[in-house]
């Protein structure tokens, strides 16, 4: 339903001929250090990228989701497109296409009608999908790259080269890195030691330093006698104009230049340093958030880590119970590679402990298995008997660690009950000022006295004894009142 709605919605898009026009794309290809920011993480990551793209730079931007179309727009550098229109402009290409690109993909990344349904939303990572159709929007080549980090053989799509479909001509093309915002030492930390990317940068050749200019400048400045044609007698003659040396203001002139082209350069260099702080600050927060969930997991006794470990079972369910049954099929293919990549990277000893702990447990299933085809009646009895003991046991565990909450809960509760109705029993009995101060300090050494105290449920003496006295207080006889013959006041009759 919410597919055919992405369906209905671009159809009317596209029946708007502003909204599609193609797209000017120009991109800038050389790195210019006064304009970008080396990215210092996916540096590390392009160390293990192919030897032929090792003299490229990975240049800054930001992590937000909308990583890949905030490396288009960097290299783009025109302020009136969006990350949102390309997003849109994504969407619209892979629902007028879909046949094309579900025989070229679907095999390598999975559906294209869930794919569509994840780029409809904002700040969402992109996938291989969106880099084909990109192409076709862009009118230009993409050359995937992708860091050898927990590499398959069916991930070679991924380190490859896509270009936009017949007719369309390729105008230019641009080079996207496969990155991720931490270091691998932290992804494989929070990422039950398997390593997948979530972000994109783009990649700029570096700026091209030579001297010829020098040269250039050099030669064209060497001292040479201009002529002029002129006529003498009816017949062409060349003349030499002397040149003289420059005058000194234009020395001082061209000092002025140098002067000012180096306070340029210290502060280009100035704000140069100031993005460079700025960026090892953001790294520092990151490290700080991330330290402290380290440090928390290692000091954390038994008991809080089997509390965690419970509310994380607990919610595991829940999302399970909830899920569909594509969720499901995605969760299911995703423990299948992170199995698989383990497997792959596991050292001879882990996968010895692997391989003996599999012997060992199907050495117990056989075992178990003969041992009850061989028991007898009276043993068969016994073994049932002991299972159902056992069970019987872990229910009673956790009806205790529900009862032990419950009565937490209550007691918290009966504290402040007992608290509230020792006021209205001292209210009750005078109406001394002093009196009342004296019953304030008493209830509360009564409610640090108690409060250590096992709780208790309230008495029914107690509760009668104050609904009488509630009753006698509020009754019509104590509040009828009387009006005085001599001062024409009126009291109650009572008092």
């Amino acid at each position: 339903m919410y597919y055919d709605e992405i369906v209905s919605t671009v159809q009317r898009i596209q029946n708007i001929e502003a909204l599609m026009i193609p797209i000017q794309f120009n991109p800038d290809q050389v790195f210019d250090e006064r304009k970008y920011l080396v990215d210092a993480v996916a540096k590390t990551y392009f160390r293990k990228a192919t030897d032929d793209v090792q003299h490229l730079i990975p240049v800054e931007v930001v992590a937000d989701g909308n990583c890949l179309y905030n490396s288009i727009l960097l290299l783009m550098n025109n302020s009136m497109i969006t990350t949102s229109e390309l997003r849109v402009r994504t969407v619209i290409e892979l629902v007028v296409n879909g046949a094309y690109y579900t025989r070229m993909y679907s095999q390598f990344i999975g559906l294209l009608d869930i794919a569509i349904k994840a780029i409809c939303k904002n700040y969402t990572y992109s996938e291989l999908y969106e880099i084909a159709a990109l192409c076709n929007i862009l009118r230009c080549n993409i050359r995937s790259i992708y860091p050898r980090i927990d590499f398959r053989e069916d991930m070679e799509i991924l380190n490859n080269s896509f270009r936009p479909t017949s007719p369309i001509i390729a105008n230019c093309s641009i080079t996207i890195f496969w990155s991720h915002a931490l270091n691998e030492i932290d992804v494989r930390a929070q990422n039950n030691m398997t390593w997948s990317p979530n972000h994109f940068v783009p990649l700029m050749s570096p700026p091209a330093y030579d001297d010829s200019d020098n040269i250039n400048h050099q030669s064209v400045s060497k001292v040479v006698t201009p002529e002029k044609q002129t006529f003498k007698n009816n017949a062409p003659i060349q003349i030499r104009i002397p040149e003289f040396q420059g005058s000194p203001s234009r020395r001082r002139r061209s000092e002025h230049n140098n002067e000012t082209g180096f306070a340029q350069s210290t502060a280009t260099d100035a704000i140069r340093q100031a993005q460079n702080g700025i960026h090892k600050q953001r790294q520092r927060a990151v490290e700080q958030q991330i330290n402290p969930n380290q440090e928390n997991l290692v000091n954390e006794t038994a008991e809080h880590r089997r509390i965690r470990l419970e509310k994380q079972k607990q919610r595991d369910q829940s999302n399970r119970s909830n899920e569909t049954n594509e969720k499901r099929k995605i969760r299911l293919e995703n423990q299948n590679q992170r199995t698989k990549s383990n497997r792959l990277n596991e050292t001879s000893e882990e996968r010895k402990i692997r391989e003996e702990r599999q012997i060992r447990l199907k050495k117990v299933k056989e075992l178990a298995q003969s041992s009850r085809m061989n028991e007898t009646e009276e043993q068969r009895q016994i073994r049932l008997e002991k299972q159902r003991k056992r069970s019987q046991a872990n229910r009673a565990k956790k009806i205790a660690e529900k009862s032990t909450s419950n009565t937490l809960n209550t007691q918290q509760q009966n504290l402040s009950a007992k608290l509230n109705e020792t006021e209205p029993i001292s209210l009750c009995d005078t109406h001394d000022t002093h009196h009342f101060t004296s019953n304030e300090d008493i209830n509360k050494k009564h409610k640090s006295s108690i409060s250590s105290l096992w709780p208790e449920f309230i008495s029914r003496n107690l509760k009668e004894d104050c609904l009488q006295k509630f009753i006698q207080k509020m009754s019509m006889a104590a509040l009828s009142e009387a009006t005085c013959a001599v001062c024409n006041v009126r009291t109650q009759t009572q008092k």
